[in-house]
């Protein structure tokens, strides 16, 4: 290869690592903070967290249908907001027993007017600390420099403050159940949970599912609906994903157009028509290889039976039955040769000496003008 050759192969290489690199680090989060991301807005770890603590786990997707088994059902961020009537299943849902943890950054208007939850309108800072006896151990959170703040009613409780006394998680009871709502869900989402006392406040979180009961995700509010779930081309959407295609497609165009042909194309060889020798060889090379001594002298002698019968005038139309008895009566010699060698046939299968020389003799039989030309030529 030129050194030019090398020079575009190299550049094209440092390229691809490029993009690689830039599109790995350029979407290295999770704004709907899913269950499952990876990301350090994704909440996977909250999800193995609650699994380690002795928990089943599972999503809310396909279909808006909350369990009738009860559960702890966390909601982060909706990307597709609320309807009026899915707001309303969660209250029924609540209100049988359950609970749920409501945190988002901006808020859906459907939950708020639901529940009753009123924000202010300006962010405040958002480092906390626990605010309530129910968090006891919480020092201090972690996550969001700012949020929104609640102007709670008498019936919430303010769980987390900020130094200015700012409320910024409430509790309150729905029916038999209860709803945590909070402004800063980052303190939940994987790269935060090792923070101040974040690790701790989510396993008092979780410690509110109900006796034997599951903590569920909302999936389907981020998006993963019925018809909508992913495919198997899913991951060509994911950063690494979009790179390595990205990478694919460079390399293929560089080949493409710097690639070089081994050596002069050479043209098909036209098949021709194979002569029937080259059949016969071929069914006597596989008959020879499988040792399928039986096969090829019952095939040699019924050919040589057929050949003898049209030889003496038979017609394809006399019965196979009747075929030697007719061959007696008009070529007694050539029946009697036939009956010879249907009767040795058995012996002749010890060993190809003997499967050839029957061979020689069936051909002999079939064909009694070549052998003698062939004697005549010999002598």
């Amino acid at each position: 290869m030129k050194r030019g050759s090398w020079f575009g192969l190299g550049v094209l290489v440092v390229t691809v690592v490029i993009l690689v690199m830039f599109r790995g680090t350029t979407r290295n989060d999770s704004p709907e903070h899913s269950s499952a991301s990876d990301s350090g807005k994704g909440t996977s770890a909250l999800r193995l967290y609650a699994a380690s603590l002795g928990h089943a786990t599972g999503t809310v997707e396909g279909d808006y249908t909350l369990p009738s088994s009860p559960a702890l059902l966390f909601v982060f961020r909706p990307t597709e907001g609320f309807s009026n009537a899915e707001s309303q299943q969660l209250d029924s849902w609540l209100r049988a027993g359950n609970v749920a943890v409501y945190a988002t950054e901006e808020r859906d208007p459907e939950l708020d007017n639901q529940f009753g939850l009123h924000l202010t309108s300006r962010t405040v800072d958002a480092p906390a600390h626990a605010a309530a006896p129910v968090f006891g151990g919480v020092g201090s959170l972690s996550g969001s420099s700012t949020a929104l703040a609640f102007k709670p009613s008498p019936s919430q409780v303010p769980l987390l403050r900020n130094a200015a006394g700012d409320v910024l998680a409430v509790r309150m009871t729905v029916g038999s159940g209860q709803l945590i709502a909070m402004t800063d869900p980052l303190v939940l989402c994987n790269g935060y949970l090792r923070l101040a006392d974040n690790g701790r406040f989510a396993a008092d979180l979780i410690a509110l599912t109900p006796n034997g009961g599951t903590v569920l995700f909302d999936e389907f509010h981020h998006g993963q609906i019925a018809g909508n779930a992913p495919t198997a081309t899913a991951w060509v959407l994911t950063p690494w994903g979009a790179a390595l295609a990205l990478a694919v497609i460079i390399i293929v165009a560089g080949l493409a157009l710097r690639g070089r042909a081994f050596g002069p194309p050479i043209p098909l060889r036209q098949a021709g028509d194979r002569s029937g020798a080259e059949y016969a060889a071929a069914v006597g090379s596989l008959l020879h290889r499988t040792g399928a001594r039986r096969v090829t002298l019952e095939t040699l002698l019924a050919a040589t039976r057929r050949t003898v019968a049209e030889r003496v005038g038979l017609g394809s139309e006399t019965p196979a039955d009747q075929v030697l008895e007719t061959i007696a009566q008009r070529s007694p010699a050539a029946a009697a040769e036939l009956t010879r060698a249907e009767a040795e046939l058995p012996s002749a299968l010890n060993s190809e000496a003997a499967v050839l020389d029957m061979a020689r003799r069936l051909h002999d039989l079939a064909y009694p003008l070549s052998t003698i030309e062939h004697q005549k030529e010999s002598a």
